[in-house]
Parts: C-alpha cells; sequence; structure tokens
C-alpha cells in the first residue's frame, strides 16, 4: 500500500500530476491538486516524477 502526500503550498495547480496519474488518486480543489482515492495509489511515482515544484511524495505504508 501507497500514500501520496501533496505540500499545498508548493502546489501551483498545474494539473500535471492528474494527467499522468493511471488510478486518478488526486484532483484540482480550489486551484491545487489534492488526493482524494490515496487508496488507489499504485505507488507509480510518475506524479513525483513530473511534479516540477516538488510538492508531491509517495510513501511505502
Amino acid at each position: 500500500m501507497f500514500t501520496p502526500t501533496i505540500d499545498a503550498e508548493k502546489c501551483i495547480g498545474c494539473g500535471e500530476c492528474i494527467d499522468v496519474c493511471p488510478a486518478d488518486v488526486c484532483e484540482i480543489q480550489d486551484e491545487k491538486a489534492v488526493v482524494v482515492n490515496g487508496e488507489e495509489c499504485l505507488g507509480c511515482e510518475s506524479c513525483v516524477e513530473v511534479c516540477e515544484q516538488d510538492a508531491i511524495t509517495v510513501e511505502e505504508t
């Protein structure tokens, strides 16, 4: 199981993480990406790789 986390202070709401996620884990709310389906995270870290703000972490739990 994996736990994705988004730092709202770093997130600029670009949506790149949402575009690359194969499991639809995040969505944009109030101009920021937020985790809405964290339990679906596959741990692929595609979101981490595309986030130029280093706002996303994925930890194995």
